[in-house]
């Protein structure tokens, strides 16, 4: 640390070690009503309450998120529940953005827990007799941020450390230190999340739709959407746009309360843009030429319909190297910005076959089409590509869940493209589940050749005008509403 900024970080430290508990209230409140907990909440609570009863083990926790995911309130939730519930002192508790310290100097996480035992708790890691809690936010600041972590956890078995940052972080981490740390990504939110967030409202349908898609059983989840829509048509302060609103604006924290949407596509946009032009620089000395490339894709990518990309097209179309277009789209990935489907074939053909690329939300596609204007694409097909936007983000936040268990997903490969369908899911050894995502009216032409073609049990539609749910034969057709409630 660059002695002649000793002072400017000691009152750094000073001032968040007083003010963060004063300032918690105003944190965590929305017109005077506090915020949730979302589910991960609990999930990390456990970690902490293992640490407090005298379990070393899991006390170096990273959570990776893209910014307004919610990153920072888990962070200021944890510090009340220590405060307010455990009863540990303030001064064992000590939150920290490394963005706020870069400001100061360059961030280093290691050197700066160091100086703050040293100069107040006279200590050092090995010497530190007492629980301390650090909640880092921002961590990506520090190039170095896995290696402190490893270190500080390392040399004091008295600390419990969680580190947040942009879903950058998840392309940079000593290996070593991976071994060590517990990863919780903290996704978008689905509409459960949502509703439980803003209007505290719990529904425990997920189960049931799981059910529903890999089995085929349909009685329970029906018994439970005729609840959801029985309660949301009572529920206080709730209307009958939120869902509308949610699809295309929301799935984001920080956007719920914003009525004013384009303000809300803003904050989203500009969430997209920081993790390229500086969390990505931050973390991978991208060249500046580079990170606009990068934008060039994100904003193509938004104005067409998912479907085979080559590498060599997107290169031409934005006038670089096809190297340069997979490295780009490894970090788009890799930040959790978009996702991949691949094709469902046999690995011949698969390697042959190239990737269908989705965005994390349909909100962030719908960000960028009203920041740079709409394609030629029409109305009817792009509320059908943001609806196929949100079941394919939906499956793969199930898939990466890890509550369930493990499945594959899909695109269909075949050769009459007309009769394909949208999404294939797989579990182990079962027979493949075909699905087709529809806006407006849609035949049960596709999802019943699909049917035959893989020898399916049954076959999902999720569609906008479907009511609720209702099984036909072997066809199970599912509202979008509902189904973003998995």
């Amino acid at each position: 640390m660059n002695s002649e900024n000793e002072d400017s970080i000691y009152n750094f430290l000073q001032t968040q070690i007083t003010d963060t508990p004063l300032s918690l209230n105003n944190d965590l409140s929305n017109m005077g009503v506090k915020f949730n907990h979302r589910d991960d909440f609990e999930e990390i609570k456990t970690f902490v309450d293992e640490f407090i009863e005298g379990n070393n083990v899991n006390r170096y926790i990273v959570l990776p998120g893209l910014r307004g995911v919610g990153k920072t309130t888990i962070l200021l939730q944890v510090y009340d529940y220590l405060m307010n519930q455990k009863n540990i002192n303030p001064e064992q508790i000590l939150y920290v953005s490394c963005e706020e310290i870069d400001r100061i100097e360059d961030c280093d996480i290691y050197e700066i827990i160091k100086f703050y035992l040293k100069t107040f708790h006279n200590c050092s890691l090995q010497t530190l007799n007492k629980k301390l809690f650090l909640l880092i936010d921002e961590s990506h600041f520090d190039r170095d941020w896995s290696v402190s972590g490893k270190l500080i956890t390392d040399k004091s078995k008295n600390i419990f450390v969680i580190f947040t940052g942009s879903s950058a972080i998840n392309l940079e981490y000593n290996a070593e230190a991976a071994r060590r740390m517990i990863r919780y990504p903290i996704t978008p939110l689905n509409y459960s999340q949502h509703l439980k967030l803003k209007y505290n409202y719990h529904s425990d349908i997920s189960n049931d739709l799981v059910d529903l898609l890999f089995n085929g059983n349909v009685e329970n989840a029906i018994i439970k959407e005729k609840q959801v829509n029985h309660d949301l048509l009572n529920l206080k302060e709730y209307n009958s746009m939120d869902w509308d609103n949610y699809f295309k604006f929301g799935g984001f924290p920080s956007v719920m309360h914003d009525t004013n949407y384009r303000n809300a596509t803003k904050k989203l946009y500009y969430s997209i843009e920081t993790v390229i032009t500086k969390d990505l620089g931050t973390m991978n000395n991208l060249t500046a030429n580079t990170q606009t490339n990068a934008l060039r894709l994100m904003k193509f990518l938004a104005e067409k319909y998912p479907g085979d990309i080559s590498q060599n097209a997107l290169a031409n179309k934005i006038k670089t190297s096809a190297g340069s277009v997979n490295t780009i789209m490894d970090l788009l990935e890799r930040t959790h910005l978009i996702f991949h489907i691949g094709p469902y074939s046999g690995a011949n053909t698969r390697a042959k076959k190239s990737w269908q690329y989705y965005f994390a939300t349909p909100s962030l596609m719908n960000a960028i089409n009203i920041k740079f204007g709409f394609s030629s694409i029409n109305l009817t097909e792009y509320e059908g590509v943001l609806l196929e936007t949100l079941v394919g983000s939906s499956l793969v936040n199930l898939k990466n869940s890890e509550q369930f268990f493990e499945f594959s997903i899909f695109y269909d490969t075949h050769k009459v493209k007309k009769q394909r369908v949208d999404f294939i899911i797989k579990k182990d050894f079962d027979e493949v589940i075909p699905i087709e995502v529809g806006h407006g009216n849609k035949s049960t032409n596709q999802i019943k050749d699909a049917m035959r073609r893989y020898k399916s049990p049954h076959g999902i539609i999720i569609s906008d005008t479907t009511k609720t749910i209702k099984k036909v034969d072997n066809i199970i057709f599912v509202p979008i509403k509902t189904f973003s409630l998995m």
